[in-house]
């Protein structure tokens, strides 16, 4: 395949995608952002330079194993353009609607494949009696039952005449008619069969590749569809950011909109060596509102606290404290990412005054507990959430002043545990910052040195044990939950107001989900730093 462009019109100014065998290139995209679409555009442009081939997201899965195969030409004009003659293909296989059209084409794509197979098995027939040593031919049959199974091995595909079967591994008796099997299992042999049967040297456009298929499958499904066929060049178009990175050398494209008249799409490259990852990267070039880094892996209660209460940011969780402000800092130096502005939300740790304000100049915001799920206990908070599961506001009082003596008798003890964890807090920051600045092994030993001998773990010890000693004797509960690091609190509160963990975060989600308790949203909010995003 020759190198060659397609130029997408964009209010940015033009963007050119570089068509070349064996790459990739991949379109991520939200729902409705005009990335379907895009792809109808780059595959009616294509075909005034070379072969193109779309697989539309809206595809029929219906199977039909007996058809009967026409000769091998019209089986294969019928599955690339959906008539027996190699002409209009908007017409025929797309109905004049490309972008909304239901692709259905798997009968089609069977009946190619038998063509396929007939050929090549009487070619060989012929071939063998002039020369009995002929080998045996491959057919793109045979590779489709080959990769299927090395991506299913629960499971056999068995090729009849005319006729496919599938069965468990080692259960021959136990065939059935592969139409009947699951919608991944059907995808996944009709992705491998329109990828054999597509023409040399095309450009394959997959619209939502992740359709129906297992994340433990789909990255591996595609790196043996790309090897299969190396004179191919694939553009996928998804709004799986996961699978979109799988694909490592692709370059990366997001669409955040488009405009129909004059057809224009809002595209941007995807930055490389940003010193964030490239899954983050891509979540913050297609989105259209500030972005808020905070702890967690994205599957926990805190997120969802968090995507409830900043509504007006993509809320984008990137690991530990630590990489919170990495990630801040490193979009800071990254001019080409401030279309939106960022900002970080971490954990206390324990932090003094003056670091908190130190980093919340650099936008990174500092929560007034230990542990983000700890909020669930500030006093507004908590009798708020006893409010919304029906106890009145005597009552939620007391439950207050009954969990106050909880976290408090539980943090008494534990001063000494608590205090240790801090130590090693403060004597890991300290020894993170040696040699930042060195430039040579002089520097380097004499910042050490310095630092060494600036952090006493003794008098950090002593210091905030005294401080929780008397926040222990005085009541002073928010200085506790500032300092106290124990994700078990959550559970005392939930005994306390007769549920289990898993219950009242079930709770707090669905409320957070709906409006119907304002109070809590609200109490959530005024506790909440106002994180204001950097450029």
């Amino acid at each position: 395949m020759a190198i060659r462009a397609i130029t997408i019109p964009s209010a940015n100014g033009n963007l050119q995608l570089i068509i070349e065998s064996g790459k990739s290139i991949v379109v991520i995209g939200s729902n409705g952002s005009g990335k379907t679409r895009l792809g109808v555009m780059i595959d009616s442009e294509y075909q005034n330079q070379a072969t193109a081939h779309r697989i539309s997201a809206h595809r029929s899965l219906a199977m039909n194993t007996a058809v009967q195969p026409p000769n091998l030409d019209i089986a294969l004009n019928q599955l690339r353009y959906g008539n027996n003659q190699a002409r209009n293909k908007i017409g025929h296989r797309w109905r004049s609607n490309p972008a909304i059209s239901m692709l259905s084409d798997f009968d089609h794509l069977i009946a190619a494949l038998y063509a396929e197979e007939n050929n090549v098995s009487v070619k060989f027939r012929q071939d063998a009696k002039v020369n009995s040593t002929t080998e045996v031919a491959t057919t793109k049959l045979d590779i489709l039952r080959e990769i299927w199974q090395q991506l299913l091995p629960h499971r056999t595909l068995i090729v009849e005449a005319s006729n496919v079967k599938t069965a468990p591994t080692g259960q021959l008796g136990a065939a059935y008619n592969a139409s009947e099997m699951s919608d991944g299992e059907r995808v996944i042999f009709y992705l491998l069969g329109q990828a054999l049967l597509a023409e040399s040297d095309s450009l394959l456009i997959i619209d939502e590749p992740e359709l129906h298929i297992n994340k433990s499958v789909l990255s591996k499904l595609f790196d043996k569809i790309e090897t299969a066929r190396p004179d191919c060049c694939f553009l996928y178009i998804t709004h799986d950011v996961e699978f979109a990175m799988s694909r490592h050398a692709a370059p990366k494209y997001v669409v955040r909109a488009y405009q129909k008249k004059p057809e224009l799409w809002d595209i941007e490259h995807v930055p490389e060596d940003t010193n964030i990852p490239d899954d983050v990267i891509a979540l913050i070039v297609g989105s259209r509102l500030p972005v808020l880094f905070v702890e967690g892996d994205g599957g926990s209660l805190d997120i969802a606290l968090y995507r409830r209460v900043f509504e007006s940011f993509t809320v984008i969780p990137v690991g530990n404290c630590e990489q919170v402000i990495h990630t801040v800092s490193s979009f800071a130096n990254r001019k080409e990412l401030h279309r939106v502005g960022c900002a970080g939300m971490i954990d206390a740790d324990g932090r003094s005054e003056e670091e908190s304000q130190y980093l919340a100049r650099k936008s990174v915001y500092t929560l007034p507990v230990s542990e983000v799920e700890n909020l669930l206990l500030l006093p507004t908070i908590f009798t708020e959430l006893a409010k919304a599961l029906s106890f009145n506001d005597v009552e939620a009082n007391q439950k207050l002043t009954e969990l106050k003596e909880r976290v408090i008798s539980l943090a008494s003890m534990e001063i000494d545990r608590i205090c240790l964890d801090y130590t090693r807090r403060r004597i890991d920051a300290a020894v993170k910052k040696i040699g930042l600045t060195a430039t040579d092994i002089g520097a380097l030993e004499s910042d050490f040195r310095d630092a060494t001998l600036a952090v006493a773990p003794k008098e950090i010890f002593t210091s905030i044990q005294a401080e929780l000693r008397d926040a222990v004797a005085s009541g002073d509960y928010a200085t506790i939950l500032r300092h106290y690091d124990n994700k078990g609190l959550l559970a005392e509160a939930a005994k306390l107001l007769g549920h289990q963990k898993k219950s009242l975060e079930e709770f707090i989600g669905r409320t957070l989900r709906g409006n119907s308790q304002p109070a809590l949203l609200a109490a959530l909010i005024s506790v909440l730093p106002t994180p204001i995003p950097r450029p």
